[in-house]
């Protein structure tokens, strides 16, 4: 039963027959941005055969800024995402007014997000595997996602797979599956970059960087590539499940690849 519902995952990525019907698919994160991050490629190949995607960021993004105010950085974050969308073709971006850093596992956004479950039909759900080390609100995240599906009806209950932190540590993160997006990487770096108050201020600034990447539209591509492929490039770990799932002569192990890795919960 685990082996078809993985492979539904994997295979509704390549063939729209597989599914036999449009996919009602949900990825639920901690910040605007994240989705897209973490799972813009798998989106962009869903939304490319016509399955429908619904994003839910349980924060609204506004302490990621070195000298915005939160209330303007919030709207700001909003719009971008909104940007974001339309790029990738996502049906629903829903976003809550938590605050950035300080998301809680509560009764009360639990509820929230398994009404959101709920009403979305969801066929399989995304969200960020809960381990040591990695951002409190992401990590909270999952928490909240694997709770939530606690309140869920069993009979209509979705596939649920986890996207690694990459902050994450102290843990062994095989994937269960890894899905080619190279056909698909520049919708994806395209819909990254629409977060602007990220990738040509906030993140270049942390770097150091930001003067320079401030200075041409030349370097603020060259910023937002490396801000993304790590995200992106098949490591170790995601290369035994492609290589699963795809062949080992498709994806040899000498060749870099663009790919992304879940783990069925």
């Amino acid at each position: 039963m685990k082996t078809h519902l993985i492979a539904l995952v994997i295979f509704s990525t390549m063939s729209f027959s597989y599914a036999q019907k449009s996919l009602r698919v949900m990825v639920i994160f901690a910040h605007p941005d994240e989705g897209e991050i973490y799972a813009g490629g798998v989106t962009a190949l869903y939304t490319k055969l016509g399955h429908e995607v619904k994003f839910m960021s349980l924060t609204n993004g506004d302490a990621g800024h070195y000298s915005m105010k939160s209330e303007d950085l919030a709207k700001r974050r909003f719009k971008e995402a909104m940007k974001a969308k339309e790029i990738l073709r996502v049906s629903s971006y829903e976003i809550l007014d938590y605050h950035d850093g300080f998301l809680k596992n509560t009764e009360e956004v639990r509820k929230i997000v398994a009404n959101s479950i709920e009403a979305w039909n969801a066929d399989i759900v995304f969200t960020f595997y809960p381990a040591k080390g990695g951002h409190n609100d992401n990590m909270n995240a999952g928490w909240i996602v694997r709770e939530a599906s606690e309140q869920l009806d069993r009979e209509k209950m979705p596939v649920f797979m986890y996207m690694r932190d990459f902050h994450t540590v102290g843990f062994s993160y095989i994937p269960d599956i890894a899905i080619d997006i190279d056909e698909v990487w520049a919708t994806k770096l395209a819909s990254c970059g629409a977060h602007e108050s990220q990738v040509i201020e906030a993140n270049p600034k942390a770097e150091g960087v930001l003067e320079e990447v401030l200075g041409s539209k030349e370097k603020q591509a060259e910023f937002l590539f490396h801000n993304t492929i790590p995200f992106s490039i098949a490591r170790p770990d995601n290369l035994i499940a492609i290589q699963k799932w795809y062949g080992k002569d498709m994806y040899p192990s000498e060749q870099p690849h663009i790919a992304s890795g879940f783990l069925n919960a």
